[in-house]
């Protein structure tokens, strides 16, 4: 595992399909990880997609994040895999998570 740079974590991941502990705990996920510190987190279901607006910085290993209309911070810890993964650990258990887009791709 490597640390992340804000740099390499910009752009579009999705929950990896193969991690299954991963999607059993979190669900199906898209992350929008823009440049300005904005993340665009979207939860999907069978029904919906529901949608959170946040905020995020990268400290000492951890991601920090906030959604400024309930201000709480949340620290998630984050590497990435050897293979590319974006790694986020919940409660100790780690989801992976694979990039669809590139920031420059974003149209």
């Amino acid at each position: 595992m490597s640390a992340v740079k804000r740099e390499e974590l910009v752009g579009l991941w999705k929950s990896d399909p193969t991690d299954i502990l991963g999607r059993r705990l979190m669900g199906s996920a898209t992350l929008d990880f823009r440049g300005n510190g904005q993340l665009i987190y979207t939860s999907h279901d069978d029904e919906t997609d529901r949608i959170s607006i946040l905020t995020f910085v990268l400290e000492e290993g951890c991601l920090s994040t906030e959604q400024p209309t309930a201000p709480k911070v949340e620290r998630t810890r984050v590497e990435f895999s050897l293979d590319g993964k974006l790694v986020l650990e919940y409660d100790g258990i780690p989801v992976r998570y694979i990039r669809l887009r590139l920031p420059e791709e974003r149209n």
